[in-house]
């Protein structure tokens, strides 16, 4: 018996990758999977990337690692490829390591700047494991025994409890745009625009937790693009580097006058090595034709995957939910498919399968998913 094992946090599939390249994963036993998963949104310009690979060489050979406190010029280079990327208006910036920090900085901005002790968050939601995102997020993800502030959790969507929690005294109010973990859930038409209105009349912050939806991923650069609804603060991470830890955290210049930036602060983030990497991919999403790759990706994939035992297609972009027909386990249709030669999610719902593949994706892949899902005979 070894000394040191991995801690059983994951229950991981019966696959053993050993290369990748675009949205192929080639197995130890010669077999070939269609990545349709990309990592949680992570993937965003597919696995080895030639151009992010001569990118992130350069820079290492460069410069490395330097601290927050000198200027960089990856920093600078990152920041200049995002700024078109934005929502209308002013925004700051602050670079940290993960989703999860991205969305306590957003927080304590919410709290700094309104001096009020409740937030405002939503059932069914995931906005990490820190201690302060665990208690806006689901309940099985709680593992500190206090909250650090009044929680007023609702349901998603729901207008009158929205309106009945949401008063002078929250700070702010946190949501997934698309909930992705609880099942690519899409808000109920008109919600995401009360919701900003009911914030704005009882001075509080609205923050989007974009960790999945943004870097492009709905065929806009953010969903507060694709929503038309525009929040005080923005959270992403995941897709930003491509592989390569990041966490974003945007404020509105109407927020960070009222808050505190110092209790913003961060060893590794903003490094030369993952923002260089930002950059890059920050570029490409700028790039004519790379948005409407997606959106015509999105197109093909929800037609193809609309046969067999997919009763309905959720989420917009490439961020989809195949919600399975009744009866039926996602788990069981994922390992199925899997044998068929296509890796894709799951969710929090028993039977909801999730798509997030690279942004670069063919719109012809989706062929291949359509096949998979119709040669499949489950039974409920």
């Amino acid at each position: 018996m070894t000394r040191l094992f991995e801690l059983p946090a994951y229950q991981r599939l019966p696959v053993d990758p050993v290369s990748a390249s675009g949205d192929r994963l080639s197995l130890s036993n010669g077999e070939e999977l269609l990545d349709l998963y990309g990592g949680h949104c992570v993937n965003t310009l597919g696995a080895g990337h030639a151009g992010l690979l001569s990118e992130l060489s350069a820079q290492w050979r460069q410069l490395s690692f330097a601290t927050n406190l000198l200027p960089l010029r990856a920093r600078a280079r990152f920041l200049a490829a995002l700024e078109p990327l934005l929502p209308e208006g002013r925004w700051a910036a602050f670079l940290s390591n993960s989703g999860a920090e991205a969305n306590e900085n957003a927080l304590k901005a919410a709290l700094s700047a309104t001096g009020r002790g409740a937030i405002l968050c939503f059932e069914g939601a995931f906005h990490g494991r820190t201690a302060a995102a665990t208690w806006t997020s689901d309940v099985k993800y709680r593992g500190f025994p206090r909250p650090p502030f009044e929680v007023r959790r609702v349901p998603f969507g729901d207008l009158r409890a929205l309106e009945a929690a949401l008063d002078t005294e929250v700070a702010g109010a946190i949501l997934e745009p698309i909930q992705s973990l609880a099942g690519v859930v899409d808000p109920p038409a008109g919600f995401l625009e009360r919701l900003r209105e009911r914030c704005t009349a009882v001075g509080a912050a609205l923050i989007f937790d974009e960790v999945q939806t943004g870097n492009g991923r709905l065929g806009t650069p953010f969903a507060a693009q694709y929503f038309d609804v525009l929040p005080d603060a923005i959270t992403t991470a995941k897709g930003v580097a491509g592989g390569l830890p990041v966490g974003l955290t945007l404020f509105s210049a109407a927020l960070v006058e009222r808050m505190d930036p110092k209790l913003c602060g961060s060893t590794f983030g903003g490094g030369p090595l993952a923002l260089t990497a930002a950059a890059y991919i920050a570029e490409q999403i700028g790039r004519p034709g790379f948005l409407d790759n997606v959106r015509a990706a999105s197109e093909a994939f929800r037609a193809a995957a609309a046969v067999g035992p997919v009763a309905r297609v959720r989420g917009a972009g490439l961020l989809l939910g195949l919600e399975l027909e009744p009866g039926l386990e996602a788990k069981s249709v994922q390992l199925r498919l899997l044998e068929q030669g296509v890796f894709v999610g799951t969710s929090n719902h028993p039977r909801v399968l999730r798509l997030s593949p690279s942004l670069t994706i063919s719109p012809s892949e989706a062929a291949q998913l359509g096949r998979a899902l119709a040669s499949l005979e489950v039974h409920a």
